[in-house]
């Protein structure tokens, strides 16, 4: 649960839904955000709650909730677009009583220190957990996928720290997440003539259902990707 404070104006939008989106990735069972003592300047800058959404909606698949004890406020958000992706309720309890239990997930993480094998001990790491939870039909794409994001991270993360390797099932669904505490967002790039790998992503994009970036708390970010599981096509 957290209870934002201060203003939320066009200058603090972004770092509102970016601390949202740091509390989803740490995969609670929802985020409940109580707007008790937050001062909005204006009402369309309540979409700052279903922006988060959207970042998170794919993966991790964190509910966001609102309680708003305010019935003006609270009627006008239910009529509002805000309503379609984010539940605005009156109470905390309200809120936590409707959660329904979340899908079954299977999940492990692994520590990897920046050396120059630790993709290579991150393409093992997939290899094994995909033969344990019987997915081999994702194995070759995990594979490319999990190379390109931890090269990533260890060639052009500015820290000097572990980079984090998270698998996950859920809904039949396998996500790739990698971790590490550069902030500095990644970013598609086009493929240049300087002789170095810009590449990457585009390997992740044109392989993985979705993927995306998100900030990580305390500071970093997660570079994640999905694939779906099950028979696919040939």
């Amino acid at each position: 649960m957290v209870s934002p404070h201060g203003e939320l104006t066009a200058s603090t939008y972004r770092s509102l839904v970016d601390g949202l989106v740091k509390f989803a990735v740490e995969e609670p069972r929802a985020v409940v955000v109580v707007l008790e003592d937050l001062v909005v300047a204006s009402e369309p800058l309540y979409t700052a709650f279903s922006s988060a959404w959207m970042r998170v909606g794919e993966w991790p698949g964190v509910p966001i909730l609102l309680v708003v004890p305010g019935a003006a406020l609270r009627e006008r958000l239910g009529d509002s677009a805000v309503h379609r992706f984010v539940p605005v309720y009156s109470e905390v309890d309200e809120a936590l009583a409707v959660l329904r239990e979340p899908p079954a997930r299977r999940r492990v993480t692994l520590s990897l220190v920046p050396t120059g094998d630790c993709a290579q001990r991150a393409r093992r790491f997939v290899d094994a957990t995909c033969s344990r939870w019987g997915i081999p039909e994702v194995r070759v794409d995990a594979l490319l996928i999990v190379t390109e994001l931890v090269e990533n991270s260890f060639l052009h993360s500015g820290v000097d720290a572990d980079i984090q390797l998270r698998l996950e099932l859920r809904n039949q669904m396998f996500t790739v997440a990698v971790g590490d505490a550069d902030p500095q967002e990644a970013l598609l790039r086009e493929p240049g003539t300087d002789g170095f790998r810009h590449y990457g992503l585009h390997i992740v994009a044109k392989l993985a259902r979705t993927w995306g970036c998100a900030p990580r708390w305390p500071t970093g970010k997660v570079v994640w990707a999905v694939l779906p599981t099950g028979r696919r096509p040939s």
